[in-house]
C-alpha cells in the first residue's frame, strides 16, 4: 500500500539510520492507525518488504540481554526515487477519496425519513466532538519548539486546520439534509425507500442505459482525447 511505504520511507529518510521500533512508536504517535489505516504489524511488514525491494538497507542488528533484537535502517538511492516520485505524485495529483459513509448514504432511502435525520444528528455530533479535539489541540499547540509537549509542526497544523473546515461544513450538511429528510423533501419511503411507481420507473430506464463495457470504452477515450 503506498501510504504504508511512503510513511515509512519518509521517516526512515528523516532520522536514518532508525530502529524499526522507533518508526513504529513514531506513526503511533501521528495516530496513523486511524487516519492511514497502519497497523503495528504493517510496519514491520511494510519495513522487510521496503527492504527486499531495495529502498531500504540494514545498517545494523543490535541484540541487548535477552531483549528482541533492532535493527537500524536507512534508505537507499532506489528508495529516495521511489519517496520523491511518490510524494509528489500524491502532493500534486488528485484522487478521488472513498468514505464509508457515501458508498452507504447510496441506500439511506431504506432508512426512511424519521430514522435518516437521526442518523445525521448523530453523525453532526460525533464530527463536532471530532471538530473540538481538533479545535483544543490547535489552541495550545506550539510550531516554534520542537521539545514542547505541545509542539505540532507548522504544516500539520495546516492539515488540522483543513480537516476542521471539512467537518464544519459537514456538521452544516448533516443539519441541513436531516430537517429536508424529515420534511419529506428527500423522497424517501419508510418501507421500501422508494415508492413501487419510483422503482418501475427507475427499471425502464435502467433498460435504456449503454452497455458498461462500451461506456467504459467510451469514457477511457475521452480522458485519452483530453475532452
Amino acid at each position: 500500500m503506498w501510504t504504508t511505504r511512503l510513511l515509512i520511507l519518509g521517516l526512515v529518510r528523516w532520522l536514518q539510520p532508525v530502529h524499526g521500533y522507533d518508526v513504529l512508536k513514531e506513526l503511533t504517535s501521528w495516530n496513523a492507525e486511524d487516519w492511514a489505516k497502519i497497523k503495528p504489524g504493517s510496519v514491520y511488514h511494510g519495513l522487510k518488504k521496503l527492504t527486499t525491494d531495495g529502498c531500504l538497507e540494514v545498517v545494523s542488528t543490535e541484540q541487548v540481554d535477552k531483549r528482541p533484537a533492532r535493527t537500524s535502517y536507512r534508505v537507499t538511492a532506489k528508495g529516495e526515487t521511489e519517496f520523491q516520485q511518490v510524494l509528489r505524485e500524491k502532493l500534486w495529483g488528485i484522487e478521488p477519496v472513498v468514505d464509508p459513509f457515501f458508498v452507504a448514504w447510496s441506500f439511506a432511502p431504506v432508512l426512511g425519513p424519521r430514522e435518516a435525520a437521526a442518523m445525521l444528528r448523530n453523525r453532526a455530533a460525533l464530527i463536532t466532538a471530532q471538530m473540538r479535539q481538533n479545535l483544543a489541540w490547535l489552541d495550545v499547540a506550539d510550531s516554534g519548539d520542537p521539545t514542547a509537549g505541545s509542539f505540532i509542526p507548522g504544516h500539520v497544523q495546516e492539515a488540522m486546520r483543513l480537516a476542521t473546515d471539512a467537518m464544519r461544513l459537514t456538521v452544516d450538511w448533516c443539519e441541513r439534509v436531516a430537517v429536508r429528510a424529515e420534511n419529506g423533501e428527500l423522497g424517501f419511503d419508510d418501507e421500501r425507500g422508494y415508492s413501487e411507481e419510483t422503482i418501475e420507473h427507475w427499471r425502464r430506464h435502467i433498460r435504456t442505459l449503454p452497455d458498461p463495457a462500451t461506456l467504459r470504452s467510451s469514457l477511457r477515450r475521452g480522458v485519452d482525447e483530453g475532452e
